[in-house]
């Protein structure tokens, strides 16, 4: 049985508990948060015992699922690697490179799995767009359009201070390096906009430089009226043949000598499922690790960088 636990009982927090639950052979055997209450209800639907700090949680777990609000997650995957366990950590790894590095580091002294919640590369529609991408030719460009409205909760505070690049749109810059296996190199420009007041960003547009002759022109934002339809992403590629414009969750556009729309079903398992199925693969020794702290870094570097060179 692979055991595992989980700190952090918010909303995604009880999505990993179903979605560990579902998963044959695996047992949520540990769930930890500060709040009590929230701790108390993981407990019961996953039927084990809940803890308040991290050195109460078991040493006989196989790994540790990390779902608190970003700001916590370098102090409390360090100490779970510390403590000698696997960790699966929710996106963003950390709020910047230096403390990414730090993780990074200490997984690999520690010869532990760091896997990092890159979710959206399970969905059938970016495992898909993969195959079709190379009928486009020499990739030239590329335009990504993110929107969804903003939904204040009390316990979603930490999105102001987290801002729209890392909560609504960090999966997209991910899912570019994952689709053509390029990295950003320099942002070439970058605005921010601050219309509701918040600490951070709520809406962006930057251009980099992904090398190799190819830029690509990022934009995301939370709107002041809007309703969530399932369909908050668009990411269109561009090369020397034509385009592949990826819309999700379930439709490929693509336009080379003839005009192609591509309807793609959806998946028999969750994304969230598909992850940390890898991830249990991954410290089984079953597979090797693609959701690298590495990749994380780089779209943290990507993130400070248009802060720094916003106008």
């Amino acid at each position: 049985m692979f055991k595992v636990g989980i700190v952090g009982c918010g909303g995604i927090g009880m999505t990993h508990a179903r979605s560990w639950n579902s998963i044959e052979g695996v047992e949520v055997a540990a769930v930890m948060d500060l709040n009590e209450e929230k701790a108390r209800a993981a407990a019961e639907a996953c039927k084990c015992p809940f803890y308040r700090s991290l050195e109460e949680l078991p040493a006989g777990l196989d790994g540790v699922s990390v779902v608190t609000p970003p700001a916590a997650h370098f102090p409390v995957v360090k100490r779970l690697l510390e403590r000698g366990f696997n960790v699966f950590c929710e996106k963003p790894l950390t709020m910047n490179v230096a403390e990414g590095e730090t993780l990074a580091r200490l997984a690999e002294e520690k010869k532990k799995i760091l896997a990092i919640g890159f979710k959206m590369r399970f969905e059938p529609i970016f495992m898909e767009a993969k195959k079709y991408l190379r009928e486009t030719g020499e990739l030239r460009s590329i335009v990504t359009t993110k929107l969804q409205a903003f939904n204040p909760r009390p316990e979603g505070t930490w999105v102001k201070k987290v801002g729209a690049m890392y909560e609504l749109s960090i999966h997209d810059f991910d899912l570019i390096s994952f689709l053509t296996g390029l990295s950003p190199r320099k942002v070439l420009f970058s605005c921010l906009q601050h219309r509701f007041g918040w600490e951070k960003e709520d809406a962006f547009a930057i251009v980099a430089d992904y090398g190799n002759g190819v830029t690509a022109q990022l934009q995301g934002m939370y709107a002041v009226q809007s309703t969530f339809c399932f369909r908050d992403l668009t990411i269109t590629l561009l090369g020397d043949h034509g385009y592949l414009r990826i819309e999700r969750p379930d439709r490929l556009i693509l336009h080379t000598r003839k005009y192609e729309v591509i309807e793609v079903p959806a998946a028999e398992k969750s994304a969230f499922v598909l992850e940390l199925e890898h991830f249990r693969d991954c410290v089984c020794g079953r597979a090797v690790n693609t959701l690298t702290p590495e990749s994380a870094i780089r779209m943290t570097a990507l993130i400070e960088e248009a802060r720094r060179m916003s106008i």
